[in-house]
C-alpha cells in the first residue's frame, strides 16, 4: 500500500494553542467576518423619521395571549438583582439605561428585545412574585427613557418585533393595577411607536429570518392590539408569503441551519396559537407548515435530544427540543431524505448518521462549507461530528468554523469547497451537488457528489456511505474524479466524550481504536484504505460560547494527477 510522499506539502501539526487551532481549521478558505452593526440608519435618524412614526397609542391589549413557554422563575429572581444573562454570558447592570460596552451583539438583540420581561413575570404568585411587577416596570421605564432615538441595534426590525411581541405577552403582568398609571401611558406610546416601525421599515424581501421574526411582530401587534385591528389581513398575507419562501417543501429551513429550524417552528407555534385565540379560526398555511418543520427538526436531532453541528447551529437545549415538538403531532417520523433541505438521514440498529448533501446557499450570514460532510451517533453518543459554530455576528472563530476543515469530509489541498464574501455571502462554492439514495434490505447507501473544487482545482468529490442493517458498520468512499491538486486531507472529527489511539503507527490499514468515556463500552475501530492516518488537535463548540478541546482523525494523501480513492470503515469491535 503506497504512503505520501515526505515531501508532500500538507501542513503539519501545530501547537493547540486557540489560535495555531483556529488557523489549522480554516485552511484558504475567504475571510468570512462581520462585526456590530455600524449602519447609521439613514432617515431612520432623523427627526423627521420620529414624526412619522407619532400617532394614536393602542388602548390595550385585546387578547390573552396564550404563553407556550413560561419563563423561569429561577432566573427571574436573579435579573430582580440586575443579573441579566443569556445563552452563557452574564452582565450585572445599574439601570436599563446604560448596557455594557463589551456585551456581544447576540445578548444585546435578547435585552433590547425584552426577552427577560417573560422570565420576570414568571415571579407571579411566588415568594417574590409582589416586588416582580414595579421592578420590571421600573428597568422598563429606564429602558424607554434611553431608547427614543434610533439605535442600529436596538431598532433592528427583528429586535424591535420581538420587543413588541414581549410587552404583549406580559401587557397584563406590567400593567394589573393601579400602580401602573404614568408607566402605562409611556409604555403604550413606546408600543404604538415600535408598531408603527415595523409596518414601515421591514427588512427586505430575501433578508431571511429577520425578515419573517418582524412579520410575526406585525401579525402579534395586529391581533392582539387595540387599535390596529385593520392591518390583519395584510399582515397575515404577508406573513404567510413568508412562510411559504423560507419553510421549504420537505419542511427543512432555507437558512440550512436546524438551530434555526427550531427557531422558526417556535414562532410557528406561537403565531397558531394567537391566531386561534384572536380569531377563533386555524391558519391553514401556518398548521401546514408546522406539519412540514417538525418531523424536520426530528430528523435533524442525534438520539441524545440535540441537534446537528451544520450550517452555524449549536446543539441547543434537548428539554426545550422536547418541549417544542410535545406541541406538534408526535406520530410524524423523521424523513430519511430531505431534498429541498439537502439532509439524508440514515439509521440501523443503534446507529444514527446525518449528513449533509445540499449546497451552501440561503439568507443569511451562517453559511458554512460542509457539503457531503456528516455527523454519526452510536446510541445516545455522539462519535463524529462537525466542530460546531459561535454565537454571534462578530466572533473571531466564525471564519475557522465555516471551513470545510472544520467538518467531517475531504479537502484538497486544505482549501474549503466554497469561501465566503466579508458580508458572509457565498463567494464561490458548489454549483452542482447531487444526491442518489438506495434503501434495502441490505441497508442504507447514500452517493453524492460536488463540483466546489472543479474550477479551482479541477476535482470533483464524490463520497458514498453505507450502513448496513445491523448498526455493526459503517463504510465510506471518498474519490476525487480529475487531474489537479497536490494532495487531499480527509477529516473525521470526533466528539470530546471520544478516546481515540493509533494501533501499530500511521499505516492506515492498522487503522485507529474509539472507545467512550463514562460508562459506555462500545468500542470501535477506523480503518482506511489509503493514506497517511493520524490524531491531531480539533475543538468542540456545541453549546453557548464553551470550547472544548478533542481530536480528529486526519488521513491525508497525495494527488498525482489520477484523482484518489480512500475506502474507510467504521467498525464495531468483534463485527467483521
Amino acid at each position: 500500500m503506497s504512503k505520501p510522499h515526505d515531501q508532500h506539502p500538507r501542513p503539519r501539526q501545530t501547537p493547540p494553542d486557540s489560535a495555531h487551532l483556529a488557523t489549522r481549521l480554516v485552511g484558504h478558505v475567504a475571510p468570512h467576518l462581520s462585526s456590530r452593526r455600524t449602519n447609521k440608519g439613514g432617515l431612520q435618524t432623523t427627526w423627521l423619521y420620529r414624526q412619522w412614526l407619532r400617532g394614536p397609542a393602542p388602548k390595550g391589549v385585546a387578547v390573552n395571549v396564550p404563553i407556550l413557554w413560561p419563563g423561569a422563575p429561577e432566573v427571574g429572581a436573579a435579573l430582580l438583582t440586575g443579573r441579566f444573562a443569556h445563552k452563557g454570558e452574564s452582565h450585572m447592570l445599574d439601570s436599563a439605561a446604560h448596557v455594557p460596552f463589551e456585551a456581544s451583539e447576540i445578548w444585546l438583540n435578547w435585552f433590547h428585545g425584552l426577552h427577560w420581561l417573560v422570565d420576570i413575570a414568571a415571579l407571579s404568585g411566588g415568594e417574590r412574585g409582589g416586588e416582580a411587577p414595579y421592578f420590571a416596570r421600573e428597568w422598563l421605564s429606564a429602558w424607554m427613557d434611553a431608547n427614543t432615538r434610533y439605535d442600529p441595534i436596538a431598532w433592528a426590525p427583528e429586535v424591535t418585533a420581538n420587543r413588541v411581541i414581549n410587552v404583549i405577552r406580559t401587557w397584563s403582568f406590567l400593567v394589573r393595577d393601579d400602580a401602573a398609571g404614568p408607566f402605562e401611558k409611556m409604555l403604550r406610546h413606546t408600543l404604538g411607536r415600535d408598531t408603527r416601525h415595523i409596518f414601515r421599515s421591514p427588512p427586505p424581501s430575501g433578508a431571511g429570518y429577520a425578515r419573517l421574526v418582524t412579520l410575526k411582530g406585525q401579525s402579534f401587534a395586529a391581533l392582539a392590539l387595540k387599535g390596529f385591528e385593520r392591518k390583519l389581513p395584510k399582515a397575515l398575507a404577508r406573513l404567510e408569503t413568508e412562510i411559504n419562501a423560507q419553510v421549504l417543501p420537505d419542511g427543512g429551513y432555507v437558512e440550512r441551519n436546524p438551530a434555526r429550524l427550531a427557531d422558526v417552528l417556535r414562532d410557528l407555534l406561537e403565531l397558531k396559537a394567537l391566531i386561534a385565540a384572536a380569531t377563533g379560526q386555524m391558519s391553514g398555511c401556518v398548521q401546514n407548515a408546522i406539519d412540514r418543520a417538525a418531523p424536520m427538526l426530528r430528523q435533524l436531532r442525534h438520539p441524545d435530544g440535540g441537534l446537528s453541528l451544520f450550517n452555524g447551529a449549536q446543539e441547543g437545549d434537548a428539554a426545550e427540543i422536547d418541549l417544542l415538538l410535545a406541541h406538534t403531532d408526535a406520530g410524524a417520523k423523521a424523513p430519511g431524505r430531505a431534498p429541498y433541505a439537502g439532509f439524508q438521514r440514515l439509521t440501523a440498529g443503534n446507529v444514527t448518521l446525518i449528513m449533509d448533501c445540499g449546497k451552501p446557499v440561503g439568507p443569511g450570514r451562517r453559511l458554512h462549507a460542509g457539503t457531503l460532510s456528516f455527523e454519526m451517533s452510536v446510541g445516545a453518543h455522539r462519535l463524529v461530528v462537525n466542530c460546531g459554530a459561535r454565537p454571534g455576528e462578530a466572533d473571531p472563530w466564525r471564519t475557522a468554523l465555516a471551513a470545510t476543515a472544520a467538518h467531517s469530509t475531504l479537502t484538497v489541498n486544505d482549501t474549503s469547497s466554497a469561501a465566503f464574501n466579508l458580508d458572509g455571502s457565498l463567494h464561490r462554492g458548489p454549483d452542482s451537488v447531487t444526491c442518489a439514495r438506495t434503501d434495502g434490505d441490505d441497508g442504507v447507501l447514500v452517493e453524492a457528489s460536488h463540483d466546489g473544487y472543479l474550477n479551482t482545482f479541477g476535482l470533483i468529490h464524490h463520497c458514498a456511505i453505507f450502513v448496513e442493517p445491523s448498526g455493526e458498520s459503517v463504510r465510506g468512499e471518498d474519490r476525487l474524479s480529475g487531474t489537479g491538486g497536490e494532495y487531499f486531507t480527509l477529516r473525521f472529527h470526533l466528539h470530546p466524550s471520544v478516546k481515540a489511539s493509533l494501533l501499530g503507527g500511521s499505516d492506515s490499514a492498522a487503522g485507529v481504536l474509539l472507545r467512550f468515556g463514562g460508562r459506555t463500552k462500545e468500542t470501535w475501530r477506523l480503518r482506511a484504505s489509503f493514506g497517511e492516518i493520524a490524531l491531531e488537535s480539533s475543538v468542540y463548540l456545541g453549546h453557548g460560547g464553551e470550547q472544548r478541546r478533542t481530536e480528529q482523525i486526519v488521513i491525508s494523501g497525495p494527488l498525482t494527477g489520477n484523482g484518489a480513492l480512500i475506502k474507510w470503515a467504521f467498525l464495531r469491535e468483534g463485527s467483521k
